[in-house]
């Protein structure tokens, strides 16, 4: 990593942005309305938590505080009435407590930047794309390795997963787990497809032949009935299915990133999107949730199962089936792509303990059997368009047994890979959404366009 470069983007930075005196007791914020999205945090309405049998009693932080920086407050609202387990545990075990900083989703990370250089950096911010490895170049987080021991029981289950965010021999990410809401998923009106006499998606899945070909085939079925109105998927989807490829844009071993473009796996799949587009089966820009199997327009709906609920709400004469995306024909492996949950230790923040004992109490929510199973129960009693079966079936999604994990640094890399919070509208988003929302004709001019860009971002940590 070019350490000059580095420092010259934290100088640059200064001078762009109003700091705030040292030793001031208040975060520096432009805007304090919080807002509701889907990134806010679960609440665990209700969840009743036991206390821990066993605290660790090396560290004693009972009247301590860590400041969160967020657009969502961790603590109970109006709206979030209830606390989180990890909150509950956090406060009633240890004595601790969370001081919310509130800010904006335009401008979390200004606020972020401004904290850290006027040198009173918050002590957590939440994990995003953008954390790694950008954010550790700019010197905004501090590894864990002191504070974290990722052979310990308690973390064991992710410890590969941390070692995909090693930077200079040191972890920077401690992953607590996946989000239920947040998984893409494949979803299709399985009423309409038994009264179509179209294979059941799901039942191909089962029986090992839920492929990219059998994906297509019924699509072409599907639109065939309607050619004028009727599409094969819409959503939010592509990404995730050049995902099932198994390979990615950018690629990392722990040292050097890789530019990953021109891999014959991505290809391939990136012509599938081409096959798709050219037979004009591809719906391009969003279509909300509620409108998802309206008039049966779409075969597949594809976004974060944070959408199944309206889709099967509004569709409450049919049956709403989810199904992972499918795998490669040559492949015998099922590949997805899971938004990861983590708090961020920023840089500047003295309350080691404070946040050690924060990260374990948040990764209990994940591993207690008591906590996911009362977790479940309370998602489906607030969520009742979900079933049982159905919850299941997307928690498989996570088995590693089942599926394996794909992660790309492309939207972590720069403000010119990712220029903007959702990366809607940059460079990684164009190469993995760009064919099917029409902003690129086909994967070769994709190629052309952005592969020598790719080289130039990554140089920056590779030198």
């Amino acid at each position: 990593m070019n350490l000059k470069k580095m420092l010259a983007a934290l100088t640059a930075l200064s001078c762009v942005i109003s700091v705030t005196a040292c030793g001031s007791s208040e975060p520096t914020v432009e805007e304090t309305t919080t807002t509701t999205e889907s990134q806010t945090e679960w609440t665990g309405d209700n969840i009743a938590v036991e206390p821990i049998e066993e605290p660790d009693e090396t560290v004693d932080i009972s009247g301590q505080s860590i400041a969160f920086l967020g657009i969502a407050d961790i603590n109970p609202t109006n709206s979030s009435p209830e606390r989180t387990v990890a909150l509950t545990l956090y406060e009633d075990t240890y004595g601790a407590k969370v001081e919310y900083w509130p800010t904006t989703t335009s401008k979390k990370f200004d606020d972020l930047a401004t904290n850290i250089l006027g040198g009173n950096p918050p002590d957590i911010f939440l994990y995003e794309w953008m954390a790694f490895p950008y954010g550790v170049s700019q010197g905004q987080y501090q590894p864990v390795d002191s504070i974290i021991d990722f052979s310990d029981p308690l973390w064991q289950d992710m410890e590969s997963v941390a070692d995909d965010f090693v930077m200079d021999g040191q972890h920077y990410v401690t992953p607590l787990g996946y989000r239920f809401k947040d998984i893409q998923v494949l979803m299709y009106n399985r009423t309409v497809y038994e009264n179509e006499g179209l294979d059941d998606p799901y039942d191909l899945y089962l029986n090992g032949d839920w492929d990219w070909d059998a994906f297509v085939s019924i699509m072409k079925q599907y639109v065939e009935t309607d050619p004028l109105n009727r599409k094969g998927i819409a959503g939010w989807w592509s990404n995730a299915f050049v995902f099932t490829s198994g390979e990615t844009v950018v690629k990392y071993d722990g040292k050097t990133f890789t530019n990953n473009i021109k891999s014959a796996a991505i290809e391939k799949a990136q012509m599938v999107l081409e096959d798709l587009t050219k037979n004009a089966l591809i719906e391009p820009g969003w279509v909300s949730d509620s409108a998802a199997f309206a008039d049966d327009k779409y075969a597949f709906y594809g976004m974060g199962t944070w959408a199944y609920e309206n889709a099967q709400k509004n569709r409450s004469d049919c049956e709403i089936q989810i199904v992972p995306f499918p795998k490669a024909p040559d492949s015998d492996t099922y590949y997805t792509s899971n938004a990861l949950h983590s708090y961020m230790w920023v840089a500047g923040s003295e309350k080691a303990d404070a946040v050690k004992i924060w990260l374990e109490c948040c990764r209990k929510e994940y591993v207690e059997e008591s906590y996911v199973e009362t977790a479940k129960a309370k998602y489906l009693e607030n969520n009742p368009n979900w079933t049982e079966d159905m919850y299941d079936l997307v928690m498989n999604f996570y088995d590693p047994e089942q599926f394996t994990q794909v992660f790309d640094y492309g939207y972590g890399i720069s403000t010119v890979m990712s220029a903007t919070d959702s990366g809607d509208g940059a460079i990684i988003s164009n190469i993995y959404e760009g064919i099917a929302n029409g902003v690129v004709e086909n994967w070769a001019q994709c190629k052309d366009t952005y592969s020598d860009i790719i080289d130039q971002e990554l140089a920056v940590y590779n030198e």
